[in-house]
C-alpha cells in the first residue's frame, strides 16, 4: 500500500492553477499571474505539468457502463449546480479523482544488491540511467505519479531522462528531487555525499536544519553528517569528478583516512581499521585508482605518516607512525 504524505504548498498551489484555468476563470490578469508564479521556479512547471499528465492518463482509463436514467439524473444534476464551485470542493474532488487514479496505476520495479566486485547498470522506463557501484543496495519504483530511486547504502549515478513525473532519491534520511540533470549520491554510514555533473538536484536532508536544504548546480559537490542531517561540506569542483568511479578513480579533496576507510569498504570484503585516533584524522587529497583497493592500501605507508598491519581475518590496520 502506498502511504499518503502532506501536499507541499508547490502541489497545492499546482492544483488551484490547474483547476482555475480548466474551469476557465482565469482572466488576463490571472493568466499573467500564472505565468509569473511558473517562471519563480522549474519546480513550478514541473509540479503543474505533472498534475495535468495524471488528469490526461485518468481521463484515458476505461470507465464502467451507465443506465441511460443514471445518465438523465446526473445531467439533471449538473444543470442545477453553481458554474463555479467553491475551492474547497474542487481540490477536495482534484484530490480524490487523483487517489482513485493511483488505482490503475502499473507499477515498476527493479532491485540492485551488488557484491564488492561487482558494478551494475540499470536502464529505466522512461529512459532514465543508473550506474550502481560496487557494494551499492538500490530499488526503484515507478507509479504513474512518480519516480522514486531509493539507495540504502553505496554510490550511484544516476542520468535522469525528462520526465512529468518527478524523480525522487531517498537516501538515508535524506531526500534529493531532480530537475534534469546528471548526480552521484555516495552513502555511506555517517556519511551523504551528493555531487551535480549537469542541471540542478534540491537536497533535503529531512532535518530541522533550514541550512541543509538547498539546490545544488553543476559542480557542487556537499557532504552532509547522517547523525544530525547538518551540510559539513559544500565545494565546487569540475564536473568531470562527479562520478568519476565509473573510470576506476576517486577524487578526493582533503578528507581523513576514517572518511576513505568508509568508502573502501564499498571495494572490500574485509574491514580497514586504526589502531589510533592519530592515524584515523590523517587527511588525503589526489585522484586514487580504487579498481585494486589492496594496491592502493599498501601504497598509503609512502604517502602518510602510517604503518600497514595485515590480520588473519583479511582485516588492514592502519597505525601513526
Amino acid at each position: 500500500m502506498t502511504q499518503s504524505h502532506p501536499l507541499s504548498a508547490v502541489e497545492e498551489a499546482a492544483a488551484a492553477w490547474f483547476m482555475r484555468r480548466r474551469a476557465r476563470a482565469s482572466d488576463a490578469d490571472a493568466e499573467n499571474a500564472f505565468q509569473t508564479w511558473l517562471a519563480q521556479s522549474p519546480l513550478h512547471k514541473q509540479e503543474y505539468e505533472r498534475l495535468a499528465g495524471v488528469w490526461d492518463d485518468m481521463a484515458a482509463l476505461p470507465r464502467p457502463a451507465m443506465r441511460a436514467d443514471a445518465v438523465r439524473q446526473r445531467s439533471a444534476s449538473r444543470a442545477r449546480r453553481p458554474v463555479f464551485l467553491k475551492w474547497g470542493g474542487v481540490f477536495a474532488a482534484l484530490l480524490l479523482t487523483l487517489a482513485a487514479a493511483y488505482q490503475y496505476l502499473p507499477v515498476s520495479y527493479e532491485s540492485v544488491a551488488n557484491a564488492y566486485t561487482q558494478t551494475r547498470n540499470l536502464d529505466l522506463p522512461d529512459g532514465t540511467r543508473i550506474h550502481a557501484n560496487v557494494g551499492t543496495r538500490v530499488s526503484v519504483r515507478y507509479t504513474l505519479a512518480e519516480r522514486h530511486i531509493s539507495i540504502d547504502g553505496g554510490e550511484v549515478y544516476i542520468d535522469a531522462a525528462p520526465d512529468r513525473r518527478p524523480l525522487i532519491v531517498s537516501a538515508g534520511e535524506a531526500q534529493l528531487r531532480d530537475i534534469g540533470t546528471q548526480f552521484n549520491v555516495l552513502l555511506l554510514p555517517d556519511t551523504l555525499q551528493v555531487g551535480v555533473r549537469s542541471g540542478q538536484v534540491l537536497l533535503d536532508a529531512g532535518g530541522a536544519d533550514t541550512s541543509a536544504r538547498q539546490t545544488l548546480q553543476a559542480g557542487d559537490t556537499v557532504l552532509m553528517t547522517r547523525a544530525d542531517g547538518r551540510i559539513s561540506r559544500r565545494l565546487k569542483v569540475p564536473v568531470t569528478e562527479v562520478g568519476a568511479w565509473q573510470e576506476g578513480v576517486v577524487v578526493v579533496h582533503d578528507v581523513t583516512l576514517q572518511q576513505l576507510a568508509g568508502y573502501l569498504g564499498l571495494y572490500r570484503d574485509a574491514p580497514l581499521r586504526f589502531a589510533d585516533a592519530r592515524a584515523r584524522n590523517l587527511r588525503l587529497s589526489g585522484t586514487l585508482d580504487l579498481r585494486q583497493p589492496d594496491v592502493f592500501l599498501e601504497m598509503l605507508p609512502s604517502l602518510l605518516p602510517v604503518a600497514l598491519t595485515r590480520q588473519p581475518d583479511g582485516a588492514a590496520v592502519l597505525s601513526s607512525r
